[in-house]
């Protein structure tokens, strides 16, 4: 939401930006410690668990036909994002998206 705000979630866009834009600043600071973030999209979770399992399952449906990847996400997929940018000692004040491509769709 930071790349593409919503008019209903204006608020969580500004705190999504603002989490970016401090990562960026703390990857100075803090240099040569590695501070990067991942912004997950729609990610199939225990968040989810208060609505009934159909319900659940017909909006996961209706929304990951809008995404390019065409799936829900799932816990894995971001802990691969997280794991990567472990990993990877030249990746410091980046963000990964890892949204099935909802910031373009």
């Amino acid at each position: 939401m930071s790349e593409r705000p919503s008019a209903s979630s204006v608020l969580q866009g500004a705190i999504n930006a603002a989490l970016e834009g401090l990562a960026r600043g703390l990857a100075l600071e803090f240099s040569p410690v590695c501070v990067n973030t991942v912004s997950p999209g729609l990610i199939n979770t225990p968040l989810w668990s208060s609505l009934d399992d159909k319900t659940r399952a017909a909006m996961f449906n209706r929304l990951s036909e809008n995404l390019p990847a065409k799936i829900v996400g799932k816990p894995e997929h971001i802990a691969n994002a997280v794991t990567f940018l472990m990993r990877t000692p030249f990746a410091t004040g980046s963000n990964v998206r890892v949204d099935g491509g909802g910031a373009i769709a």
